[in-house]
C-alpha cells in the first residue's frame, strides 16, 4: 500500500494512530499519570496522558486539570480571585502575589495550595495564616534552590509597601524562613564513611 492509498483509506474512515494506524475512534485511551519520586524535591504534577490504546504510542501529554477527573479535558490552573476592593491595601497585595503566582507557574510549579488558600482567605489572611500556623510553603524552598527567592511569600510579606498588613514580629518570622528555605539538610557526620567502610572477614 502506498502512503497515498494509506492517507486516503485513513481519512475515509476518521482518525488513526500515526504510529500503527488503527481508528482512534475505538482505539483512544486517556489516563491521569503521577511521575515517579526522583532525588529532586521539586513538584510531581499529575499529567494527563493520551495515548493509542492498540499500540500504546504516545498522542498528548499534559498538566492534568485540577478540578475534575481525567478523561474530561484539559483546563487552564485555577486563577486567584479578584480582590473585594482593589484600591485597598490588601487588595493590592492579593494583586501583587496573582502575579507572583503566574511567575511561578511560568517556571513549571503549580502552587495550588496557596491558590486555594488566597480564595478561601484573601491573600493577606492566607500570609497570616501560614505565619501562624508554622506552615512553609513548598514552592518556598524550590524557589529557593533555583535562585528566584523574590518570587516567594516570604520575601513579597518583606517588602516595605505592605508594612503596614504584617506586624514586625511575622516580618521577621518570614525572613528567617526564607533563610531556613535556603539551606540544604546534612547528613550526620559519618554516616557516608559508615557507607563505604568495608565488610570484616568472619575468618
Amino acid at each position: 500500500m502506498t502512503v497515498e492509498n494509506a492517507t486516503s483509506e485513513g481519512s475515509s474512515h476518521g482518525p488513526v494512530c500515526p504510529h500503527c494506524r488503527e481508528p482512534l475512534r475505538s482505539n483512544l485511551r486517556q489516563e491521569q499519570v503521577t511521575p515517579h519520586e526522583t532525588t529532586d524535591p521539586g513538584p510531581r504534577l499529575p499529567m494527563t496522558l493520551t495515548y493509542c490504546g492498540s499500540c500504546g504510542w504516545t498522542l498528548h501529554l499534559a498538566p492534568a486539570r485540577a478540578d475534575g477527573p481525567a478523561g474530561h479535558g484539559l483546563v487552564a490552573y485555577e486563577e486567584v480571585a479578584a480582590p473585594a476592593d482593589e484600591q485597598a491595601l490588601e487588595g493590592q497585595f492579593q494583586l501583587r502575589c496573582r502575579d507572583l503566582i503566574g511567575e511561578i507557574r511560568s517556571l513549571g510549579f503549580n502552587p495550588n495550595v496557596w491558590v486555594a488558600m488566597i480564595n478561601s482567605l484573601g491573600a493577606a489572611g492566607a500570609a497570616r495564616k501560614l505565619l501562624a500556623d508554622h506552615h512553609m510553603l513548598v514552592v518556598t524552598p524550590w524557589l529557593v534552590r533555583r535562585g528566584r527567592p523574590e518570587l516567594t511569600l516570604e520575601h513579597e510579606i518583606g517588602q516595605p509597601g505592605w508594612s503596614g498588613l504584617f506586624t514586625d514580629e511575622e516580618r521577621a518570622e518570614a525572613a528567617r524562613r526564607l533563610a531556613r528555605a535556603g539551606k540544604t539538610p546534612h547528613r550526620r557526620r559519618g554516616w557516608l564513611r559508615a557507607r563505604r567502610a568495608p565488610r570484616r572477614s568472619g575468618f
